[in-house]
């Protein structure tokens, strides 16, 4: 918990459940498909609204813990121009999630989806790779980190994922 703009552990009981299911599958020659869905309930019990509250202690969420988390890839590689040309797309999904035990909704980060592309070639000796990229197609604004400095100025601040961006790479092994 923030006091003032110092933090104080807490140590509370918890009750946590969660499941994780991963596939990976290469159903034709060059093509590869990956899959992972992760499902996470949890709560913290009897967690008090500050260090001395008054008020009772009530029971929250985990900080950082979004109950839903996806993510797909897939990637298609083949013979060409004296190496391997690939093309590869994933998204990943994730649910919202609080970044203060207290869960007041001014702590709260959305959903959200992001979605990259790439485009690469690589040598037969594997001493050159070309990438052609883009991430966070649909410029997403999707929290990472955030610190609730309410007591200290009536603000949040927080930090994002890059916005959209393009990228070439050129990469020589020795």
């Amino acid at each position: 918990l923030f006091v003032g703009v110092g933090g104080v552990v807490v140590n509370a009981d918890a009750e946590t459940y969660g499941a994780e299911l991963e596939l990976q599958t290469n159903p034709i020659d060059g093509l590869d498909l990956m899959f992972n869905v992760a499902w996470f309930d949890a709560e913290v019990q009897d967690v008090p609204l500050r260090s001395g509250s008054p008020l009772p202690p009530r029971d929250v969420e985990p900080t950082y813990a979004p109950p839903l988390q996806a993510t797909a890839v897939a990637r298609y590689a083949w013979d060409a121009f004296g190496g391997e040309l690939a093309v590869q797309g994933d998204v990943s999904y994730s649910d919202e999630f609080y970044y203060n035990l207290r869960n007041f909704d001014a702590d709260n980060f959305d959903s959200y989806t992001m979605w990259n592309a790439q485009v690469s070639w690589e040598s037969s000796d594997q001493n050159w790779l070309l990438t052609l990229a883009g991430r966070n197609l649909t410029d997403e604004r999707a929290g990472i980190q955030g610190f609730d400095l309410a007591t200290l100025c009536g603000c949040n601040e927080v930090s994002y994922r890059a916005p959209r961006y393009y990228s070439v790479g050129v990469r020589r092994s020795f």
